[in-house]
């Protein structure tokens, strides 16, 4: 289910108990714009709730896979591991398991594409690549689109002896099913570039953001934006590239959405219990709820 289709988002309920202005700011601007908040997903041990929330396909089926992230397990930090989110929406669900280990931020689904980094091969490593692509797209009911993981973050993780996350949705936003906005990696990285088109290219209109000279090591962040219906919840920084990216999106919709800034300095880069690394996407949950068109 693409973003332009969805009328409902839920939080996780660490949300509120860890970054209550930041939670205060999201819910006043979607309340401004008639936009509908589930109930908080209970059972949660971190705020990103992308991640291990199930990715809806259609109207009432809803594709549930194992959330065991290397990266997490890698830090010792198991104990942010939530196997079991408590969402009372899903109760009445179709629910399709894919055995593997996948995270939420690393599936986009784009029409009848599905877009994940190679990283699902390494943990998954016990099966072959073709077995594991052949689960997804059995689970899915679409076509796998692999890409690779983004290079500075893998050299970035490994200088602090991590693991990188290596999600699709750091690198790659949907417009519409076919359309893709890819961050601003024509700044700073032609090759990787190059690659991504070579994958991509062949099955959607790719667009891009870039800054220039005002681009900067925080200018990923601009990719992991919001969007319910024709609203989008937009991850500032207080750089001159805020405007840029904002401008950008402005003319691929047309106009014809509404834009609400969210500074994201806290919730990114100062994370009280040192969990960071994600935005607003990545904080949310975002579904379509039939229920709300009857």
């Amino acid at each position: 289910m693409i973003d332009s289709k969805t009328n409902i988002v839920f939080f996780s309920s660490q949300l509120s108990a860890n970054y209550r202005s930041c939670k205060k700011d999201i819910l006043e601007a979607l309340k401004e714009n008639g936009v509908q908040v589930g109930m908080n997903i209970r059972a949660t041990k971190d705020i990103w709730a992308r991640d291990y929330m199930p990715i809806q396909i259609d109207n009432n089926r809803f594709v549930r896979y194992k959330y065991n992230p290397n990266y997490l397990i890698k830090r010792g930090m198991s104990k942010y591991v939530t196997d079991k989110p408590d969402c009372p929406f899903l109760k009445d669900k179709e629910i399709i398991e894919c055995n593997l280990i996948l995270d939420g931020g690393n599936i986009v689904v784009c029409g009848n594409k599905v877009i994940l980094t190679e990283k699902v091969f390494t943990e998954n490593s016990y099966l072959s690549q073709f077995e594991i692509t052949n689960r997804i797209e059995k689970a899915f009911g679409k076509q796998v689109i692999w890409i690779p993981c983004d290079p500075h973050e893998i050299e970035d993780a490994k200088k602090k002896n991590e693991l990188p996350l290596c999600h699709a949705d750091g690198i790659l936003h949907v417009i519409d099913e076919e359309t893709i906005l890819l961050s601003n990696y024509i700044d700073y990285d032609l090759d990787f570039r190059t690659k991504l088109f070579e994958r991509l290219s062949p099955y959607f209109k790719i667009e891009e953001y870039s800054f220039g000279d005002n681009s900067s090591p925080n200018s990923w962040i601009y990719i992991n934006y919001l969007q319910i219906d024709n609203i989008i919840l937009f991850p500032t920084v207080d750089e001159p590239a805020d405007d840029m990216a904002i401008a950008k999106l402005k003319l691929l919709f047309h106009n014809d959405i509404t834009i609400e800034k969210i500074d994201s300095k806290e919730l990114t880069f100062d994370a009280k219990d040192g969990n960071v690394g994600g935005s607003l996407h990545c904080i949310s949950w975002n579904v379509y709820d039939s229920s709300l068109t009857e």
